[in-house]
């Protein structure tokens, strides 16, 4: 299988874009361009998040949420030394054993980029033990906090470790930063333009939330913006298949992940039998999934009276790093099943989930 190539030039100008928790505006602005393309109507919440609307023409029409978080693992400035070093303060699940010596990207209020390092004191002692992210410092170049000052750059300013985006041997699979969780991103986008010929019978929402990697705070505003009939979030997993144990949960290549457990939701049963039915049926690949961690679905899920929700997710390698690792086969998996349970709702679908535990 391969991607379009359109596909994965959207995949790279997505994934390569800094963006961290609470400075989304650049990662909005680029799927804003692409919404307009699909739609005449963009709207948004308060905090920053984003949504295209695909309406069917129906009064009253259930209301369909498809969502994503667009932040990424980071950092923000968090001090400067008289050296003109600067200090961090990690945003997300940050891996502070691959931090140290990786170049990265920061970025000012006005939108420039510097390039610098992660560095720490070179002594045997401290080469002996895993240093904190939050100890470590960056080197942009500058000799004095008086240089730094003159670039602009001040306190809770953005920075990315770099990450690449590079298409892997045999091309099936794809190494960049950031896929946790542009690609929720990217296939909204491409949900959009699948669907933009298809008359549908529900009201559809589609879009990026942000500060998800800061306790998923974005996600109530959100959902309180679109008073959802239902949900399906799009997320991407920690892989766990590298000991080549068969039973393993996570595997890259075999498929979207139907999530039967997280710590934060309980998922409808019936929407995700559903789901596996239209993968059966649609010669999707499909695996099951669970996890120990939250998604933006543990606040969608229960908000006002209650949301059935699905999620609709991937695995990757090296998940939160800027080295993380998707298969192509899951990212199609995903689409192909997003958009045939899409265009098969109904309000008494809808109505029928709604009413899986009573």
């Amino acid at each position: 299988m391969e991607l379009k190539t359109d596909t994965l030039e959207l995949m790279r100008e997505i994934t390569q874009i800094i963006g961290v928790s609470g400075n989304e505006k650049y990662i909005s602005e680029a799927v804003q361009k692409y919404y307009k393309r699909y739609t005449d109507k963009i709207i948004f919440d308060n905090l920053g998040s984003v949504f295209a609307v695909k309406p069917c023409g129906r009064s009253n029409a259930k209301r369909v949420m498809i969502c994503g978080n667009m932040d990424e693992t980071g950092f923000i400035v968090n001090g400067i030394t008289d050296m003109g070093l600067i200090k961090i303060l990690p945003l997300g699940a940050v891996l502070d054993q691959t931090m140290l010596s990786q170049r990265v990207r920061l970025m000012n209020n006005d939108g420039k980029e510097f390039k610098g390092t992660i560095i720490t004191a070179d002594s045997d002692e401290e080469n002996s033990k895993v240093i904190k992210a939050n100890e470590m410092l960056v080197d942009i170049g500058a000799t004095s906090k008086e240089e730094v000052n003159e670039l602009g750059i001040k306190f809770g300013d953005s920075i990315v470790v770099d990450g690449q985006f590079e298409v892997l041997a045999k091309g099936q699979r794809i190494l960049s930063k950031a896929w946790d969780n542009r690609y929720s991103c990217v296939l909204g986008i491409e949900l959009l333009e699948a669907l933009k010929d298809i008359k549908l019978d529900v009201d559809l929402y589609v879009g990026c939330i942000v500060q998800n990697k800061v306790g998923l705070r974005g996600s109530e505003p959100a959902t309180n913006l679109i008073k959802p009939d239902l949900a399906i979030v799009m997320d991407c997993f920690q892989a766990n298949d590298i000991d080549g144990v068969k039973e393993a949960v996570g595997k890259l290549g075999e498929g979207v992940l139907a999530n039967f457990y997280d710590k934060s939701m309980m998922p409808n049963r019936t929407l995700l039998r559903y789901l596996v039915d239209i993968c059966k049926s649609n010669h999707i690949k499909y695996q099951y999934y669970y996890s120990m961690k939250e998604n933006d679905a543990k606040w969608i899920h229960k908000k006002i009276i209650g949301c059935p929700t699905l999620m609709a997710c991937i695995c990757a390698r090296n998940i939160n790093t800027n080295s993380s690792i998707i298969d192509i086969n899951d990212y199609m998996a995903a689409k192909k099943a997003i958009i045939q349970v899409v265009k098969s709702l109904d309000s008494e679908k809808i109505d029928k989930f709604k009413a899986e535990n009573r």
